[in-house]
């Protein structure tokens, strides 16, 4: 029977102990990752948030940019209308200009036509003189 007792202790003996060393590792492992998933996930967070930061300055700076484009439109179209309007004061004036000019000419083509009937009325009196 010593023998059924030294196997007996033999296997108490081999049996697996949790130590404490062993649960220390554990333990230590554990907070490692802890402290690996937090740090991920603060560093996705902030690289979110820079990349973020970065896409609204680009957007504020291509607004800006945008608005001083439409600000410049918007006096060329104001020098263009400026100059629309004295293009058609310049063809009225040139108009009343125009119908001026061609009163005068109806006005002197009046007078060569009664010239010209008193020429006629010379030419066909006895005037021996020409």
């Amino acid at each position: 029977m010593k023998e059924v007792t030294e196997t007996v202790s033999r296997q108490e003996k081999r049996k697996p102990t949790v130590s404490g060393p062993r649960i220390l590792g554990i333990f230590i492992m554990l907070i490692l990752w802890a402290g690996l998933t937090y740090g991920g996930y603060w560093y996705a967070t902030d690289y979110v948030q820079r990349t973020v930061r970065e896409i609204q300055e680009t957007n504020a700076l291509n607004v800006k940019m945008l608005e001083e484009d439409m600000q410049s439109l918007r006096e060329d179209m104001s020098a263009i209308q400026e100059a629309l309007a004295q293009t058609d004061k310049t063809l009225s004036s040139t108009g009343s200009a125009g119908e001026a000019v061609n009163e005068r000419i109806s006005q002197l083509d009046v007078q060569l036509k009664k010239l010209e009937k008193s020429l006629n009325i010379m030419m066909e009196s006895d005037n021996e003189d020409y």
